[in-house]
C-alpha cells in the first residue's frame, strides 16, 4: 500500500492561497493550472522517492479529508487532488493506467476540522 499526505490549499498566484477544488479549477485559466499541476506532480514525485511498489493491476485510492472549512466540498477537493494524483502515479510508472480499466474503486472520507494543517491523507491499493 501506499500512502501520502498532500495539501488541500496552494499558492497559485503571488499573493493568494487557494483551496484545490472543482470550483477552482473550473475558473482558473490554463497557462496557471498547467503551472499547478506540475507542481503538485513534483511534490508528489518527492514524496514518493523512495516508493518502490508499483501496482501492476487494478487498484483503489481511498482519500481521507481534513479540512479548514466545513462549507468546503470533500468531492469538489478529491476531484481535482485525485487528478493530480492518478495522472503523476501514471506518470512516475507506478500505476499501468488510470482508467477504469485499473482504477475501480474510489473512497472519500471526510475526517476531522483541522484548521492549522488542512491536507487530504491517501491511500492507494492494489487489488489481488
Amino acid at each position: 500500500m501506499i500512502k501520502l499526505e498532500l495539501p488541500v490549499y496552494w499558492q497559485t498566484r503571488k499573493n493568494k492561497i487557494t483551496l484545490m477544488s472543482l470550483n477552482w479549477y473550473r475558473n482558473e485559466n490554463e497557462h496557471v493550472k498547467n503551472k499547478i499541476k506540475h507542481e503538485y506532480h513534483d511534490l508528489i514525485r518527492l514524496k514518493l522517492l523512495k516508493n518502490k511498489e508499483k501496482i501492476k493491476g487494478k487498484y483503489q485510492v481511498r482519500y481521507r479529508y481534513f479540512y479548514k472549512n466545513s462549507a468546503s466540498d470533500l468531492e469538489n477537493v478529491a476531484s481535482v487532488i485525485g487528478k493530480f494524483l492518478n495522472d503523476a502515479l501514471k506518470e512516475l510508472g507506478i500505476i499501468v493506467d488510470d482508467s477504469v480499466k485499473y482504477l475501480v474503486n474510489s473512497q472519500l472520507i471526510v475526517d476531522s476540522c483541522d484548521k492549522k494543517n488542512p491536507r487530504i491523507e491517501i491511500e492507494v491499493e492494489e487489488l489481488k
